[in-house]
C-alpha cells in the first residue's frame, strides 16, 4: 500500500488563520465557558462576599457593645503638682465606672496616676473633669483605661 501525497501538503500554511481558529475553539469550548456555570460561580462569589461582610460587622459590633468608651478631650496643667483631665464617657448611664488617669512629663515618664469613680448619671455620653496629683511637673494628662465598677479591669 502506498500513500500518495496530497496536493496541498507542500502548500504554505496560513498560521494566522490556524491561530485564530485555535483561539476561537478555546473561547467557545472547554470547562467554565457555559454561561450557566459562569453565572453560578458569580452568584456563589457574591453570596460569599456578602456573608463575610456581615460576619465582620457582627464581630465588630459584638466586640464593642456593652463596653465603656471614652474620648480624651483635653487637659489643663493646674500647678506643678496637679493636672485636670477632661474626657467624654459613653457607657450604660445606670452603672458606675472606674477610670485610671495618668499624667506624664517631658520624657513620657508617668509622674501621676489615680483611679477615679464616675457615678451613674442621667445620660450618656457625659463630660468628666478629674484631677491627677503629680510627683513633678506634668506636660499632659489622659485616660489610661475605664471599666464598669462592678467588673474586673482589663489590664
Amino acid at each position: 500500500m502506498t500513500f500518495a501525497p496530497r496536493p496541498d501538503e507542500h502548500a504554505p500554511v496560513d498560521w494566522d488563520a490556524e491561530e485564530e481558529a485555535a483561539e476561537h475553539a478555546d473561547r467557545h469550548a472547554g470547562p467554565g465557558t457555559d454561561p450557566d456555570v459562569r453565572r453560578r460561580w458569580w452568584t456563589i462569589g457574591v453570596v460569599a462576599v456578602v456573608l463575610m461582610s456581615a460576619l465582620a460587622v457582627w464581630f465588630g459590633i459584638s466586640a464593642t457593645s456593652g463596653r465603656v468608651h471614652w474620648v480624651d478631650t483635653g487637659f489643663q496643667i493646674v500647678s506643678d503638682r496637679q493636672v485636670d483631665v477632661r474626657f467624654d464617657l459613653r457607657r450604660d448611664p445606670s452603672r458606675a465606672v472606674d477610670c485610671e488617669l495618668e499624667a506624664q512629663d517631658y520624657s513620657h515618664a508617668v509622674v501621676g496616676r489615680t483611679q477615679v469613680r464616675v457615678p451613674p448619671s442621667d445620660s450618656s455620653p457625659s463630660r468628666q473633669v478629674m484631677s491627677v496629683e503629680t510627683a513633678t511637673e506634668a506636660v499632659t494628662g489622659y485616660v489610661s483605661e475605664c471599666w464598669y465598677a462592678d467588673e474586673v479591669p482589663r489590664h
